[in-house]
């Protein structure tokens, strides 16, 4: 999804108030987490504007559906970088639009570690986001015999410590709300 080398730090922006904050950053990636179908489309092109890529995840975008159009409109209306979400069968209809994919995986308990490894088996990505952060780091290694692609740890990265263990872990990046860590780089890099 990257291809560049690069850790990235990308910033979620939950609450649009922290949009400029995200937008003067380094970091080419923004996490659009506070969307609604009525103010998406501008969002985007503030973005697109100061030369970032935005990824939505479908399911939190208000007011829009979970179908082959609902997916359309993201491409062609919204004009959104990336899609991420939790089920393979609607990131199978988003693949079919021709937009990057990132597959969201909650590590609840050894049950749900066994339904995404199997998953993983199944459908192709462009990334992975495994969440929360520290079962992220402990079956990083696991997931990567499953499926080598590039990963993004998530939920609950709020410190500089859980930066620096997902960096050294082999993250391609780290997703996080807490605007303090945008533009952050980690120990060793």
């Amino acid at each position: 999804m990257f291809r560049d080398g690069k850790f990235h730090v990308i910033p979620s922006v939950r609450s649009i108030r922290y949009l400029e904050q995200a937008l003067q950053g380094q970091e080419e990636w923004i996490m659009l987490g506070c969307p609604h179908i009525g103010n998406l489309k501008e969002m985007v092109q503030v973005c697109h504007q100061a030369g970032k890529k935005v990824i939505v995840n479908h399911e939190l975008v208000g007011g829009l559906g979970a179908d082959k159009v609902a997916f359309q409109f993201l491409k062609n209306m919204y004009l959104v970088d990336c899609v991420m979400g939790s089920s393979n069968s609607k990131l199978g209809l988003v693949r079919k639009e021709n937009i990057r994919t990132i597959r969201r995986i909650a590590l609840e308990d050894s049950y749900s570690l066994q339904v995404a490894f199997r998953s993983l088996k199944e459908t192709k990505y462009n990334a992975i986001e495994l969440r929360p952060a520290w079962y992220g780091i402990e079956f990083l290694k696991e997931f990567k015999k499953q499926n080598d692609t590039e990963y993004i740890l998530g939920g609950f990265v709020n410190t500089k410590e859980l930066v620096d263990a997902a960096y050294k872990a082999g993250f391609s990046a780290v997703a996080t709300s807490s605007v303090e860590l945008w533009g952050y780089e980690p120990e060793g890099k």
